[in-house]
Protein backbone atom coordinates (compact mmCIF):
# COMPACT_ATOMS: atom_id res chain seq x y z
CA UNK A 1 0.00 0.00 0.00
CA UNK A 2 1.68 3.16 -1.11
CA UNK A 3 1.39 5.70 1.65
CA UNK A 4 3.27 8.86 0.79
CA UNK A 5 1.97 11.59 3.05
CA UNK A 6 -0.13 14.07 1.05
CA UNK A 7 0.13 17.81 1.28
CA UNK A 8 -1.83 19.31 4.16
CA UNK A 9 -5.52 19.51 3.37
CA UNK A 10 -5.46 17.05 0.47
CA UNK A 11 -8.16 14.42 0.13
CA UNK A 12 -7.29 10.72 0.01
CA UNK A 13 -7.98 8.90 -3.26
CA UNK A 14 -8.03 5.14 -2.93
CA UNK A 15 -7.79 3.24 -6.20
CA UNK A 16 -8.45 -0.47 -5.67
CA UNK A 17 -7.99 -3.31 -8.15
CA UNK A 18 -9.44 -6.73 -7.43
CA UNK A 19 -9.57 -9.96 -9.38
CA UNK A 20 -9.84 -13.69 -8.90
CA UNK A 21 -7.94 -16.17 -11.07
CA UNK A 22 -7.84 -19.95 -11.42
CA UNK A 23 -4.75 -21.13 -9.55
CA UNK A 24 -3.46 -23.05 -12.58
CA UNK A 25 -2.85 -19.75 -14.42
CA UNK A 26 0.43 -19.30 -12.55
CA UNK A 27 2.42 -17.64 -15.32
CA UNK A 28 -0.29 -15.08 -16.07
CA UNK A 29 -0.86 -14.51 -12.38
CA UNK A 30 2.82 -13.90 -11.75
CA UNK A 31 3.07 -11.26 -14.45
CA UNK A 32 -0.15 -9.56 -13.43
CA UNK A 33 0.72 -9.69 -9.74
CA UNK A 34 4.16 -8.15 -10.31
CA UNK A 35 2.55 -5.39 -12.33
CA UNK A 36 -0.07 -4.85 -9.65
CA UNK A 37 2.51 -4.68 -6.88
CA UNK A 38 4.32 -1.92 -8.73
CA UNK A 39 1.14 0.09 -8.28
CA UNK A 40 0.54 -0.41 -4.59
CA UNK A 41 -0.26 -2.98 -1.91
CA UNK A 42 -1.70 -6.48 -2.36
CA UNK A 43 -3.53 -8.79 0.00
CA UNK A 44 -3.79 -12.34 -1.28
CA UNK A 45 -5.65 -15.49 -0.38
CA UNK A 46 -5.30 -18.96 -1.92
CA UNK A 47 -7.02 -22.25 -1.07
CA UNK A 48 -4.77 -25.16 -0.12
CA UNK A 49 -4.06 -27.49 -3.02
CA UNK A 50 -3.74 -30.82 -1.20
CA UNK A 51 0.03 -30.64 -0.94
CA UNK A 52 0.73 -30.22 -4.67
CA UNK A 53 2.15 -26.73 -4.15
CA UNK A 54 5.96 -26.71 -4.27
CA UNK A 55 7.31 -24.63 -1.43
CA UNK A 56 10.50 -22.72 -2.13
CA UNK A 57 12.26 -21.77 1.07
CA UNK A 58 15.30 -19.56 1.07
CA UNK A 59 16.46 -16.17 2.26
CA UNK A 60 13.41 -14.09 3.00
CA UNK A 61 13.33 -11.21 0.50
CA UNK A 62 12.78 -7.62 1.49
CA UNK A 63 10.68 -5.07 -0.36
CA UNK A 64 12.84 -2.40 -1.96
CA UNK A 65 10.18 0.21 -1.34
CA UNK A 66 9.00 0.21 2.31
CA UNK A 67 5.83 2.02 1.25
CA UNK A 68 4.55 -1.19 -0.35
CA UNK A 69 3.19 -4.22 1.47
CA UNK A 70 2.17 -7.66 0.23
CA UNK A 71 0.65 -10.20 2.59
CA UNK A 72 -1.84 -13.02 2.50
CA UNK A 73 -2.75 -16.52 3.64
CA UNK A 74 -4.11 -19.85 2.46
CA UNK A 75 -7.76 -20.70 2.96
CA UNK A 76 -10.33 -23.36 2.15
CA UNK A 77 -11.77 -20.87 -0.34
CA UNK A 78 -11.38 -17.31 -1.56
CA UNK A 79 -13.77 -14.54 -2.53
CA UNK A 80 -14.00 -11.22 -4.30
CA UNK A 81 -16.93 -8.98 -5.13
CA UNK A 82 -17.46 -11.25 -8.17
CA UNK A 83 -18.19 -14.35 -6.13
CA UNK A 84 -16.80 -17.13 -3.96
CA UNK A 85 -14.52 -20.03 -4.96
CA UNK A 86 -14.57 -23.15 -2.76
CA UNK A 87 -13.38 -26.70 -3.20
CA UNK A 88 -10.73 -26.04 -5.87
CA UNK A 89 -7.58 -24.06 -6.61
CA UNK A 90 -8.11 -20.29 -6.87
CA UNK A 91 -6.46 -17.05 -5.87
CA UNK A 92 -7.90 -13.63 -5.01
CA UNK A 93 -5.87 -10.41 -5.01
CA UNK A 94 -6.76 -6.89 -3.91
CA UNK A 95 -4.42 -4.02 -4.78
CA UNK A 96 -4.90 -0.65 -3.10
CA UNK A 97 -3.06 2.61 -3.68
CA UNK A 98 -3.64 5.62 -1.47
CA UNK A 99 -2.47 9.14 -2.20
CA UNK A 100 -4.03 10.36 1.02
CA UNK A 101 -3.82 9.80 4.77
CA UNK A 102 -4.36 6.02 4.63
CA UNK A 103 -1.06 4.52 5.85
CA UNK A 104 -0.14 0.83 6.09
CA UNK A 105 2.85 -0.75 7.83
CA UNK A 106 3.51 -4.49 7.30
CA UNK A 107 5.03 -6.86 9.85
CA UNK A 108 5.95 -10.56 9.90
CA UNK A 109 6.60 -12.90 12.80
CA UNK A 110 7.86 -16.12 11.16
CA UNK A 111 8.86 -19.65 12.20
CA UNK A 112 7.48 -19.27 15.73
CA UNK A 113 7.04 -22.12 18.17
CA UNK A 114 3.87 -20.44 19.37
CA UNK A 115 1.75 -17.48 18.35
CA UNK A 116 0.72 -16.60 21.89
CA UNK A 117 1.23 -13.83 24.46
CA UNK A 118 4.92 -13.55 23.60
CA UNK A 119 4.22 -13.09 19.90
CA UNK A 120 1.39 -10.69 20.70
CA UNK A 121 3.60 -8.55 22.91
CA UNK A 122 6.30 -8.38 20.23
CA UNK A 123 3.80 -7.49 17.50
CA UNK A 124 2.18 -4.84 19.70
CA UNK A 125 5.55 -3.23 20.42
CA UNK A 126 6.43 -3.13 16.73
CA UNK A 127 3.01 -2.00 15.53
CA UNK A 128 2.20 0.59 18.21
CA UNK A 129 4.04 3.51 16.53
CA UNK A 130 2.26 2.74 13.23
CA UNK A 131 -1.30 2.53 14.54
CA UNK A 132 -2.61 6.06 14.85
CA UNK A 133 -5.92 6.93 16.45
CA UNK A 134 -8.69 5.63 14.24
CA UNK A 135 -6.65 2.79 12.74
CA UNK A 136 -6.75 -0.98 13.04
CA UNK A 137 -4.53 -4.06 12.96
CA UNK A 138 -5.10 -6.80 10.35
CA UNK A 139 -3.65 -10.23 11.22
CA UNK A 140 -3.47 -13.54 9.30
CA UNK A 141 -1.93 -16.08 11.72
CA UNK A 142 -1.09 -19.71 11.10
CA UNK A 143 -3.50 -22.17 12.70
CA UNK A 144 -0.99 -24.81 13.75
CA UNK A 145 0.66 -22.97 16.67
CA UNK A 146 -1.95 -20.36 17.51
CA UNK A 147 -3.17 -19.39 20.98
CA UNK A 148 -5.78 -16.82 19.91
CA UNK A 149 -6.78 -15.75 23.39
CA UNK A 150 -3.19 -15.23 24.55
CA UNK A 151 -2.38 -13.37 21.35
CA UNK A 152 -5.36 -11.02 21.76
CA UNK A 153 -4.64 -10.47 25.45
CA UNK A 154 -1.10 -9.29 24.69
CA UNK A 155 -2.23 -7.13 21.77
CA UNK A 156 -4.81 -5.51 24.03
CA UNK A 157 -2.20 -4.81 26.70
CA UNK A 158 0.09 -3.19 24.14
CA UNK A 159 -2.34 -1.45 21.78
CA UNK A 160 -5.37 -0.69 23.93
CA UNK A 161 -8.71 -0.49 22.12
CA UNK A 162 -7.29 -0.66 18.57
CA UNK A 163 -9.58 -3.00 16.56
CA UNK A 164 -7.91 -6.31 15.68
CA UNK A 165 -9.37 -7.85 12.51
CA UNK A 166 -8.36 -10.94 10.59
CA UNK A 167 -8.66 -14.59 9.77
CA UNK A 168 -6.68 -17.74 10.56
CA UNK A 169 -4.93 -19.46 7.65
CA UNK A 170 -6.59 -22.70 6.56
CA UNK A 171 -6.42 -25.38 3.86
CA UNK A 172 -3.95 -28.14 3.08
CA UNK A 173 -1.17 -27.17 3.27
CA UNK A 174 -1.53 -24.16 5.54
CA UNK A 175 0.79 -21.26 4.70
CA UNK A 176 1.17 -17.51 4.91
CA UNK A 177 2.45 -14.99 2.35
CA UNK A 178 4.65 -11.97 2.99
CA UNK A 179 6.43 -9.91 0.33
CA UNK A 180 7.43 -12.62 -2.19
CA UNK A 181 7.98 -15.42 0.32
CA UNK A 182 5.86 -18.33 1.52
CA UNK A 183 6.05 -18.65 5.30
CA UNK A 184 4.78 -21.20 7.83
CA UNK A 185 4.11 -21.00 11.57
CA UNK A 186 3.94 -17.29 10.90
CA UNK A 187 1.90 -14.19 11.61
CA UNK A 188 1.70 -11.57 8.83
CA UNK A 189 0.14 -8.32 10.02
CA UNK A 190 -0.74 -4.91 8.64
CA UNK A 191 -1.09 -1.84 10.86
CA UNK A 192 -3.48 0.59 9.18
CA UNK A 193 -3.86 4.20 10.24
CA UNK A 194 -5.50 7.27 8.80
CA UNK A 195 -8.88 5.58 8.29
CA UNK A 196 -11.27 3.95 10.73
CA UNK A 197 -12.94 0.92 9.15
CA UNK A 198 -16.64 0.21 9.47
CA UNK A 199 -16.79 -3.31 10.90
CA UNK A 200 -19.64 -5.80 10.77
CA UNK A 201 -19.66 -9.12 12.64
CA UNK A 202 -22.12 -11.89 11.70
CA UNK A 203 -21.90 -14.82 14.13
CA UNK A 204 -24.49 -16.82 12.22
CA UNK A 205 -26.80 -17.42 15.17
CA UNK A 206 -30.33 -16.63 16.31
CA UNK A 207 -31.17 -15.93 19.98
CA UNK A 208 -33.80 -18.29 21.39
CA UNK A 209 -35.76 -18.13 24.60
CA UNK A 210 -35.09 -15.22 26.95
CA UNK A 211 -31.94 -13.66 28.43
CA UNK A 212 -31.34 -14.55 32.08
CA UNK A 213 -28.68 -13.89 34.71
CA UNK A 214 -26.16 -16.59 35.65
CA UNK A 215 -26.68 -17.29 39.35
CA UNK A 216 -24.33 -20.21 39.91
CA UNK A 217 -21.17 -21.71 38.48
CA UNK A 218 -17.42 -21.42 38.22
CA UNK A 219 -14.92 -21.14 35.38
CA UNK A 220 -16.71 -22.13 32.20
CA UNK A 221 -19.36 -24.26 33.96
CA UNK A 222 -22.82 -22.75 34.49
CA UNK A 223 -24.73 -24.47 37.29
CA UNK A 224 -27.70 -22.12 37.69
CA UNK A 225 -29.51 -19.62 35.47
CA UNK A 226 -32.03 -17.40 37.25
CA UNK A 227 -32.04 -19.98 40.06
CA UNK A 228 -32.95 -22.82 37.69
CA UNK A 229 -31.01 -25.72 36.22
CA UNK A 230 -29.45 -24.55 32.92
CA UNK A 231 -30.66 -27.66 31.07
CA UNK A 232 -34.26 -26.72 31.93
CA UNK A 233 -33.74 -23.19 30.60
CA UNK A 234 -32.23 -24.65 27.42
CA UNK A 235 -35.12 -27.06 26.86
CA UNK A 236 -37.61 -24.25 27.38
CA UNK A 237 -35.77 -22.08 24.84
CA UNK A 238 -35.71 -24.87 22.26
CA UNK A 239 -39.44 -25.50 22.61
CA UNK A 240 -40.05 -21.87 21.65
CA UNK A 241 -38.23 -22.18 18.29
CA UNK A 242 -40.65 -22.13 15.31
CA UNK A 243 -40.29 -25.18 13.04
CA UNK A 244 -37.85 -26.75 15.48
CA UNK A 245 -38.49 -30.27 14.18
CA UNK A 246 -37.57 -29.16 10.66
CA UNK A 247 -34.47 -27.26 11.78
CA UNK A 248 -33.17 -29.44 14.59
CA UNK A 249 -31.30 -31.81 12.27
CA UNK A 250 -28.81 -29.16 11.17
CA UNK A 251 -29.08 -26.61 13.98
CA UNK A 252 -26.27 -26.29 16.51
CA UNK A 253 -26.91 -24.91 19.99
CA UNK A 254 -24.69 -22.20 21.46
CA UNK A 255 -24.53 -19.83 24.42
CA UNK A 256 -24.62 -16.07 23.97
CA UNK A 257 -22.95 -13.91 26.63
CA UNK A 258 -24.20 -10.33 26.72
CA UNK A 259 -21.41 -7.80 26.14
CA UNK A 260 -23.40 -4.97 27.73
CA UNK A 261 -26.09 -6.42 30.01
CA UNK A 262 -27.34 -2.91 30.80
CA UNK A 263 -28.63 -2.62 27.23
CA UNK A 264 -32.34 -3.32 26.88
CA UNK A 265 -33.68 -5.00 24.94
CA UNK A 266 -30.80 -7.28 23.98
CA UNK A 267 -30.74 -8.11 20.26
CA UNK A 268 -28.60 -9.83 17.64
CA UNK A 269 -25.10 -8.40 17.75
CA UNK A 270 -25.24 -7.78 21.51
CA UNK A 271 -23.83 -11.20 22.40
CA UNK A 272 -20.52 -13.00 22.23
CA UNK A 273 -21.57 -16.42 20.90
CA UNK A 274 -19.68 -19.46 22.15
CA UNK A 275 -19.97 -23.24 21.72
CA UNK A 276 -21.66 -25.36 24.34
CA UNK A 277 -18.82 -27.64 25.40
CA UNK A 278 -21.00 -30.10 27.30
CA UNK A 279 -24.19 -30.81 29.24
CA UNK A 280 -24.43 -32.76 32.51
CA UNK A 281 -27.88 -34.34 32.42
CA UNK A 282 -27.69 -35.38 36.10
CA UNK A 283 -26.91 -31.95 37.56
CA UNK A 284 -28.36 -29.90 34.70
CA UNK A 285 -25.15 -27.87 34.35
CA UNK A 286 -23.76 -26.73 31.00
CA UNK A 287 -20.16 -25.99 30.02
CA UNK A 288 -19.44 -23.02 27.75
CA UNK A 289 -16.31 -22.51 25.64
CA UNK A 290 -15.62 -19.25 27.48
CA UNK A 291 -15.23 -18.25 31.11
CA UNK A 292 -18.61 -17.22 32.57
CA UNK A 293 -19.06 -15.18 35.74
CA UNK A 294 -21.96 -15.03 38.17
CA UNK A 295 -24.13 -12.02 37.36
CA UNK A 296 -23.46 -12.24 33.63
CA UNK A 297 -26.43 -12.31 31.25
CA UNK A 298 -26.75 -15.42 29.08
CA UNK A 299 -29.13 -16.40 26.29
CA UNK A 300 -29.05 -19.58 24.24
CA UNK A 301 -28.70 -19.40 20.44
CA UNK A 302 -29.12 -21.78 17.52
CA UNK A 303 -27.14 -21.82 14.31
CA UNK A 304 -28.33 -23.11 10.94
CA UNK A 305 -28.68 -21.73 7.42
CA UNK A 306 -31.83 -19.78 8.27
CA UNK A 307 -30.28 -18.23 11.39
CA UNK A 308 -27.09 -17.38 9.49
CA UNK A 309 -29.03 -15.68 6.67
CA UNK A 310 -31.05 -13.59 9.10
CA UNK A 311 -27.98 -12.70 11.16
CA UNK A 312 -26.05 -11.59 8.06
CA UNK A 313 -28.93 -9.32 7.03
CA UNK A 314 -29.02 -7.83 10.54
CA UNK A 315 -25.27 -7.21 10.38
CA UNK A 316 -25.62 -5.50 7.01
CA UNK A 317 -28.36 -3.29 8.50
CA UNK A 318 -25.90 -2.12 11.15
CA UNK A 319 -23.10 -1.60 8.62
CA UNK A 320 -25.36 0.35 6.27
CA UNK A 321 -26.38 2.64 9.13
CA UNK A 322 -22.74 3.15 10.16
CA UNK A 323 -21.74 4.07 6.60
CA UNK A 324 -24.32 6.88 6.72
CA UNK A 325 -24.45 7.19 2.94
CA UNK A 326 -20.71 6.85 2.34
CA UNK A 327 -19.52 4.46 -0.37
CA UNK A 328 -16.88 1.88 0.55
CA UNK A 329 -13.62 2.39 -1.32
CA UNK A 330 -12.80 -1.28 -0.69
CA UNK A 331 -13.47 -4.01 1.82
CA UNK A 332 -12.10 -7.22 3.31
CA UNK A 333 -14.29 -10.17 4.34
CA UNK A 334 -12.94 -12.86 6.66
CA UNK A 335 -15.33 -15.79 6.37
CA UNK A 336 -15.32 -19.01 8.38
CA UNK A 337 -14.69 -22.32 6.62
CA UNK A 338 -17.85 -23.52 8.39
CA UNK A 339 -19.97 -21.10 6.38
CA UNK A 340 -20.20 -20.87 2.59
CA UNK A 341 -21.75 -23.57 0.43
CA UNK A 342 -21.59 -26.18 3.19
CA UNK A 343 -23.90 -24.09 5.36
CA UNK A 344 -26.20 -22.45 2.83
CA UNK A 345 -26.31 -25.12 0.14
CA UNK A 346 -25.48 -22.52 -2.53
CA UNK A 347 -22.24 -20.85 -3.59
CA UNK A 348 -21.62 -17.15 -3.16
CA UNK A 349 -24.35 -16.46 -0.60
CA UNK A 350 -22.54 -13.91 1.57
CA UNK A 351 -20.91 -11.97 -1.29
CA UNK A 352 -24.26 -11.78 -3.10
CA UNK A 353 -25.95 -10.41 0.02
CA UNK A 354 -23.18 -7.86 0.62
CA UNK A 355 -23.38 -6.57 -2.95
CA UNK A 356 -27.18 -6.44 -2.93
CA UNK A 357 -27.25 -4.39 0.26
CA UNK A 358 -24.13 -2.22 0.00
CA UNK A 359 -23.40 -1.91 -3.73
CA UNK A 360 -20.59 -2.94 -6.04
CA UNK A 361 -17.04 -2.08 -4.95
CA UNK A 362 -13.77 -4.04 -4.64
CA UNK A 363 -13.82 -6.79 -2.02
CA UNK A 364 -11.39 -9.57 -1.14
CA UNK A 365 -11.40 -12.32 1.46
CA UNK A 366 -10.96 -15.98 2.26
CA UNK A 367 -12.46 -18.86 4.24
CA UNK A 368 -10.35 -19.48 7.34
CA UNK A 369 -10.02 -21.44 10.57
CA UNK A 370 -11.30 -18.63 12.78
CA UNK A 371 -11.87 -14.90 12.79
CA UNK A 372 -10.79 -11.87 14.84
CA UNK A 373 -13.09 -8.90 15.34
CA UNK A 374 -14.39 -6.60 18.07
CA UNK A 375 -17.82 -7.01 19.63
CA UNK A 376 -19.03 -4.24 21.90
CA UNK A 377 -15.68 -2.46 21.63
CA UNK A 378 -13.60 -5.48 22.77
CA UNK A 379 -11.54 -7.75 20.51
CA UNK A 380 -12.48 -11.43 20.43
CA UNK A 381 -11.65 -14.63 18.57
CA UNK A 382 -14.64 -16.16 16.78
CA UNK A 383 -15.76 -19.28 14.93
CA UNK A 384 -18.55 -19.71 12.35
CA UNK A 385 -18.39 -15.94 11.82
CA UNK A 386 -18.22 -13.53 8.90
CA UNK A 387 -16.21 -10.36 9.59
CA UNK A 388 -16.64 -7.48 7.15
CA UNK A 389 -14.22 -4.52 7.30
CA UNK A 390 -15.04 -1.58 5.02
CA UNK A 391 -12.85 1.45 4.32
CA UNK A 392 -15.14 4.29 3.18
CA UNK A 393 -14.16 6.78 0.52
CA UNK A 394 -12.87 10.08 1.90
Amino acid sequence: MSHDRPPAGSVARVRPICYGLPHHDRRGLGARHRAACRRGSARRGAPGDGGERRRERGPRPRLRDPRRAVLGASGTGVLTERGEAEGGPAVAVLVVRSDGPLLASPFLLADREALDTGAGAELAERAAPAVAEGGCLLILPDAMNLDPHGLLRALGDGLGPVPVLGGVAAGSPVFELYATDVATRALPALAVSGARPVVGVAQGCQPIGEPYVVTGGEGNVVRAIAGRRPIEVLREALRAVPDLERRVGQAGVFAGLAINPAKSPLERGDFLVRNLAGVDRETGAVAVAEAVRIGQTIQFHIRDAQAAREDLEAMLDRVQAALAGRRPAFGVYFNCAGRGQGLYGVRGHDVTAIRRRLGDWPLVGFFGNGEFAPVGGRNFFHNYTGVLALFPES
